[in-house]
């Protein structure tokens, strides 16, 4: 059940980075912390969950680097 813990901390980690930051140095260290913990969870979880979780996983890190290019766009 550790896993869980990891994936709660590694998801709100990821989310709190793209609300809260405005700084791409804060933002990029931020979401690399959430991606570590995510896959932390990831590697400690049963391997049933493992497929879905990386389905969503892939999900989000395009979202974030869309979210990412779109930021590097302002004028």
């Amino acid at each position: 059940m550790n896993y869980l813990i990891l994936w709660i901390l590694g998801f709100g980690t990821l989310w709190a980075g793209l609300k809260l930051f405005d700084d791409e140095v804060l933002l990029i260290v931020t979401l690399i912390v959430g991606a570590v913990l995510v896959l932390a969870g990831l590697i400690s979880a049963p391997v049933k969950l493992q497929i879905g979780v990386e389905v969503v996983l892939i999900v989000t890190l395009f979202h974030i680097c869309m979210e990412c290019i779109q930021r590097g766009e302002r004028s």
